[in-house]
């Protein structure tokens, strides 16, 4: 069964001539073939089930198996700190800013993804341990930084509320094997969730590892699998490719990089609680296509912060990038600038006065997305009216499967990240040989 889409897409401003470095209409549709392959090849994994993710968004049963912890960090906590790194941490945090400022009552969730050792110790000191429960996530249950967090904290809450109580505190979440972070949940009597083999950290979002956090944070879970469902089912049922947003984003992206020398993608949504959502797509983009010479470089950015950082870079700059702009409908929200308050400088404010900030951020979406446009600069809008889980499930599962066509356009494996293994390997031998 189809749903209505969370989101709308407007591509039009990626092609030439409408922009200068836009891509040409012809070379898009040269591309139909190969979109059709990549759409195929999709199509395939969900029906052989060759990709557990993209079977999350209709799953509902295994809501069932973390409810239980979630009752529990909800009434017994605080604050809950999710402890991991990369995809362990980034897909949870975009989840639980759905909540952020947004009075829905529960624990305040954070995320030490980080090793600094005077930040993490400072936003630990910060917590009262007693009234804090963790999360520790590793999907192959052995990342370093994950491990020594979760051996740090381990230690900490023994100070505080003694071994026997630990099980209460920390729940673990790593594949089924034999690893070191299950091998110290047995150790300390904590209980080990299972992050299937199958589905890797970035993209793991949408299951246990995404979900879960933000189920306690009090975020609506089935409705961001709902989102993600309705994405799903419109790339599975596209009669053409090329008409799917999605598998349009892949073939935008590696047909402006391979012929057009456009190397950056710059992600720019124009709402706060989207910030998070940029830098796990930078991570998604970057790890999943970022080999043998291929990959553009993912661009985080924020609206309107990022017009008076980066927008002279942006426009007069190199023609380098393609931009994708998310944006709300802001209007008529939040505090209105009234005339008395203004006083004499009222007359110089005449387009604020009476505005609301919502007002002033539609026309400055507006006014961004026009410009890029008019200095030539290929622009993708993404719309929607009103940030909700359903949107974010959305706006998630359409990167993802971008990102799983455009690795299948350019003949790579989106799943592997050698380089990143290279250096982890490393880094371990110089602590054994460190004195």
């Amino acid at each position: 069964m189809l749903h209505e889409l969370p989101i709308a897409n407007d591509i039009d401003a990626c092609f030439a001539p409408k922009v200068s470095a836009g891509l040409p209409v012809r070379s898009f549709e040269a591309m139909g073939e190969a979109a059709g392959a990549a759409l195929d090849w999709i199509r395939a994994r969900r029906a052989d089930s060759g990709l557990p993710l993209l079977a999350l968004p209709n799953r509902r049963d295994d809501f069932t198996a973390w409810k239980p912890i979630v009752d529990r960090y909800r009434s017994l906590y605080d604050d809950v700190v999710v402890l991991g790194i990369g995809g362990s941490s980034l897909g949870g945090a975009t989840l639980c800013s759905l909540v952020d400022g947004g009075g829905v009552t529960g624990p305040r969730v954070h995320f030490l993804d980080n090793i600094d050792p005077i930040g993490f110790d400072a936003r630990l000191a910060r917590l009262d341990m007693g009234r804090t429960g963790f999360l520790a996530i590793s999907k192959s249950g052995g990342t370093a930084e994950t491990l020594a967090q979760t051996l740090i904290v381990i230690d900490r809450l023994i100070e505080r509320i003694g071994s026997e109580n630990l099980g209460t505190h920390i729940t673990c979440i790593a594949e089924a094997t034999d690893n070191p972070l299950r091998r110290i949940a047995t150790e300390h009597g904590l209980f080990c969730l299972e992050h299937d083999p199958m589905i890797g950290g970035r993209y793991s979002a949408l299951s246990v590892t995404g979900l879960l956090p933000a189920a306690i944070a009090g975020v609506d879970v089935e409705g961001v699998r709902r989102g993600a469902a309705a994405v799903l089912d419109s790339v599975l049922s596209a009669e053409k490719a090329l008409d799917d947003p999605a598998i349009a984003g892949a073939v935008l992206n590696v047909a402006l990089a391979r012929d057009h020398g456009v190397s950056q993608t710059v992600l720019l949504p124009y709402v706060d609680r989207l910030d998070r959502l940029s830098f796990w797509f930078r991570q998604l983009w970057a790890e999943s296509l970022g080999k043998e010479g291929h990959g553009t470089t993912p661009v985080n950015a924020l609206g309107a912060v990022d017009q008076h950082s980066q927008m002279q870079l942006y426009l007069a700059g190199p023609r380098d990038k393609l931009f994708t702009v998310i944006c709300s409908d802001p209007r008529g929200r939040g505090g209105r600038v009234r005339a008395e308050v203004a006083g004499t400088a009222a007359p110089d404010l005449d387009y604020l006065v009476g505005r609301t900030m919502g007002d002033l951020m539609a026309a400055e979406q507006r006014a961004t997305i026009d410009t890029l446009v008019k200095n030539g600069c290929p622009t993708r809008v993404i719309r929607f009216n009103t940030l909700n889980e359903e949107v974010m499930g959305g706006l998630m599962m359409q990167f993802i499967i971008e990102t799983i066509a455009a690795a299948q356009l350019l003949g790579i494996d989106a799943f592997d990240q050698p380089a990143v293994e290279e250096s982890k390997v490393l880094a371990r031998q110089f602590l054994r040989e460190a004195t």
